[in-house]
């Protein structure tokens, strides 16, 4: 579809023998920014080729099939690895030595050779060789037990929680490898898993600390029923509205006003009596249901207030999101079997070298006979090899970031950046983050980084950021658009004293277009990307259902990290920096990047029912004699024969895809009978691929498990007011160049005077800014000012 030239991964060459949605889609994201991808699929190719959400996941690339156990196919792997740069698998743990290429093997053939792994569990875990379906990740690493839902007891996470980790945790650590290899010349093993995608998304809620008062989990706590952000969804004359707050605008009428009634706030209103509050409730109601959805939002964003209507992902995609639309993330892809399709764009937005779509999904093998008579073609190239260099001690040391924003979207990417290595200066007001209220949320995107409390509105304040940003290589924010450079800090200001730097910012919708100028959070994009939609079951007349997770905080930050990472990658090989931006709205998109049109009718896509149990008889949670569930995968006609055997239930073997109601009752019934331990072990034997669901006491079970801790997927270290602090640990793995987590979230200005040090003030100069209010340190005063 595109030609490009001037793409940040020009030059690089990626065999990808990954299956489904999640790695897959990652390497897309790097074929999108020019590297240059081949999927090696089965002979009968990729599994999931027969799902349409495949025509996004295995777009702008070239296929060839190969059988690996043949020797001459083996032999024509062989021949594209030497022109390649990196090697993308999913296979369990151990299929690729049987079939000789594995990593030991391979890096001795090609050293220079980035080999990225991307299994279930990871290696060494007690998992390790169980089957690996996203459904039983969620369920045995703790994802189900998380989510509130219509019942107590473990929830299915119809957004596949795991799998839409390692979307983002794979590029990331190709591109951290890729930078090490820009200076060394040498390549490495990078790991990741399903286990640790799903960790991802658990850094406002899993934490443990040894210090610690009711308010510290609150913000996030799991509640029946559901709470965090529940109440502001509202039903109207014709849908759904998430009404949020922190729009970045100040609101000229009241939500009260626009709704015609005279009733206080409903932060005052949650100090009145329980039958008050109970009659202001239904007076607001009435109102809303008066409106239809898409006029109330108009009016309400009219007045500066944050919302967005409750849709599914193809409404977003049919009468396109005006935002979306602007972001071009509504992309018309001819497939090849599909025919017009709508599909999701590019999320990451880098200026100075946009992604593109290069072509649709390939048919299977369509060039396989071009890769076998002339290998990847173009003009011959020297391949790299390694240079004796030493490389860095950790992933991304040597490289500094100056992170100006605030609350979670924003500095959670800069946190993990920092896990990769780099130095993270976090540059706040002298008030401190305005996040800090919600210790938990905090703690969760603030580890590692050195704390500089600076007063940007003061003249001199403005002056020493800039003199930190001339030492950085990355400047990150969140604001909306115009803040920074209304500070002095925009890109333009930064590039002026340091026209190499990487400049990011991660938006709530977007840089151009008809929001860009409002900010929001969370449950807003949940909202948008229909995953309140989905989790809910409003299909089934249900209400929209928040996901607590905060999918979208994380996919913004995540998007972001790769965002500098390939802007990085450029740098490493042109010398030239650049402005990049990703979004909420956009991260929200990429949860449901199977959200497909042909010729403008939207594809179906599986719904949970109205338990929430599941995608389906096979695909699903049954609750047990003991009232506990158990997770079941059942997704071929064989596993589900062997089921439908062990549970007694025969009659419906030939009936897997029939009414679903009448087949998921009778399984009900059969799991009854016995206890979930009994089941599980009998599954087992059976061959059919199940797990428990982890019972996570809130983030204990999983935070203290032995293998999760000796493999390095859960970090501690003392924290200056909260003690002993555990939160998850490494989600990428290098065998060369490893992660550095550095410590807890920094008190205010814990590292100003540090930091000042750094770029040449005196201690006398530190203090005379400390008396002035320009800077802050921690003093006696502390507690009183940011903790009691």
């Amino acid at each position: 579809m595109t030609t490009r030239s001037g793409s940040a991964l020009d030059g690089i060459r990626i065999l990808d023998l990954t299956w489904g949605p999640g790695a897959s889609m990652g390497v897309t994201m790097l074929a999108e920014h020019g590297a240059d991808v081949v999927k090696v699929e089965p002979l009968g190719g990729d599994p999931f080729r027969g799902y349409h959400g495949s025509a996004v996941w295995h777009r702008s690339r070239r296929s060839i099939a190969l059988d690996l156990t043949d020797t001459a196919d083996a032999a024509v792997l062989e021949e594209l690895l030497g022109g390649a740069d990196v090697l993308v698998e999913g296979f369990r743990p151990g299929v690729m030595d049987r079939l000789g290429f594995g990593y030991d093997a391979v890096s001795a053939r090609h050293p220079a050779l980035v080999y990225c792994s991307v299994s279930a569990w990871p290696v060494g875990h007690r998992n390790e060789q169980r089957p690996g379906w996203d459904a039983l990740v969620q369920a045995a690493g703790g994802a189900q037990a998380e989510q509130p839902g219509w019942r107590t007891g473990p929830v299915y996470n119809h957004a596949p929680t795991p799998t839409l980790g390692t979307v983002f945790l794979a590029p990331m650590g190709v591109l951290a490898a890729l930078h090490q290899r820009a200076a060394s010349g040498r390549g490495q093993h990078v790991r990741t898993s399903l286990l640790q995608g799903l960790f991802l998304y658990t850094t406002q809620i899993w934490q443990d600390v040894e210090h610690w008062a009711p308010a510290f989990h609150e913000v996030m706590a799991k509640t029946y029923p559901p709470g965090i952000h529940q109440g502001m969804i509202w039903q109207t004359a014709d849908g759904w509205l998430h009404l949020s707050v922190l729009s970045g605008l100040t609101p000229t009428r009241s939500v009260e006003d626009l709704l015609g009634i005279d009733q206080p706030h409903p932060h005052v209103q949650a100090s009145a009596p329980a039958g008050q509050r109970e009659r202001w409730h239904a007076e607001r109601a009435a109102a809303f249901a008066s409106w239809k959805t898409a006029d109330l939002a108009a009016v309400l964003r009219e007045h500066g207030h944050a919302c967005e209507p409750v849709t599914t992902a193809e409404q977003s995609l049919a009468e396109p999101h005006p935002q979306l639309a602007a972001n071009d993330m509504v992309a018309a892809v001819e497939d090849p079997e599909l025919g017009p399709t709508t599909q999701l764009g590019v999320p990451v937005h880098l200026r100075g070298t946009p992604g593109a779509i290069v072509s649709p999904r390939p048919r299977l093998d369509e060039h396989g006979a071009a890769l076998r008579a002339e290998g990847w073609g173009g003009a011959a190239r020297t391949p790299a090899v390694p240079s004796g260099a030493p490389a860095q001690a950790t992933a991304l040391g040597g490289l500094r970031l100056v992170d100006f924003g605030q609350y979670l979207a924003g500095p959670f990417g800069p946190m993990l950046l920092g896990d990769l290595g780099m130095d993270v200066v976090k540059i706040e007001p002298v008030t401190g983050d305005a996040m800090r209220m919600a210790q938990a949320p905090f703690n969760g995107c603030q580890r590692g980084k050195r704390s500089l409390a600076l007063d940007l509105k003061h003249p001199r304040g403005r002056e020493i950021a800039l003199e930190v940003v001339r030492t950085a290589d990355v400047v990150h924010h969140n604001m909306t658009k115009g803040v920074a450079d209304r500070i002095g800090i925009g890109y333009a200001d930064c590039r002026a004293v340091n026209p190499a730097l990487v400049y990011c910012n991660t938006f709530a919708y977007g840089a151009e277009g008809p929001l860009a100028h409002s900010g929001g959070l969370d449950p807003l994009y949940q909202a948008s990307s229909g995953i309140e939609f989905e989790q809910g079951a409003v299909h089934l007349g249900q209400r929209p259902l928040y996901v607590r997770f905060g999918f979208t905080d994380q996919a913004n930050a995540v998007l972001s990290v790769v965002g500098v990472l390939l802007a990085l990658a450029h740098r490493d090989r042109t010398g030239e920096g650049q402005e990049l931006w990703t979004s909420l709205l956009d991260g929200g998109a990429v949860f449901a990047s199977d959200a497909l049109l042909v010729d403008g009718v939207p594809l179906d896509r599986p719904h949970l029912d109205a338990g929430l149990h599941g995608l389906g008889p096979g695909y699903r949670l049954y609750r047990c004699q003991d009232e506990q569930y158990l997770q079941v995968c059942a997704t071929t006609d064989t596993a589900w024969a062997a089921l439908c055997a062990a549970v007694g239930a025969d009659e419906l073997t030939g009936r897997r895809r029939d009414a679903r109601e009448e087949v998921e009752a009778a399984l009900e019934q059969a799991f009854a009978r016995r206890t979930s331990w009994n089941w599980k072990r009998a599954l087992d034997a059976a061959g059919v691929p199940c797990e428990l669901p982890l019972d996570t006491q809130g983030g204990v079970a999983p935070l203290y498990d032995a293998d999760n801790v000796r493999l390095g997927l859960v970090a501690e270290y003392e924290h200056p007011l909260h003690g002993r602090t555990r939160q998850f640990g490494h989600l990428v793995d290098f065998s060369e160049t490893p992660g550095r987590i550095a410590g807890p979230a920094p008190l205010v200005g814990q590292h100003t005077r540090e930091v000042l040090d750094g770029i040449g003030l005196s201690s006398r100069e530190v203090d005379d800014l400390v008396a002035a209010g320009v800077a802050y340190e921690p003093g006696e005063d502390y507690r009183e000012r940011f903790v009691n």
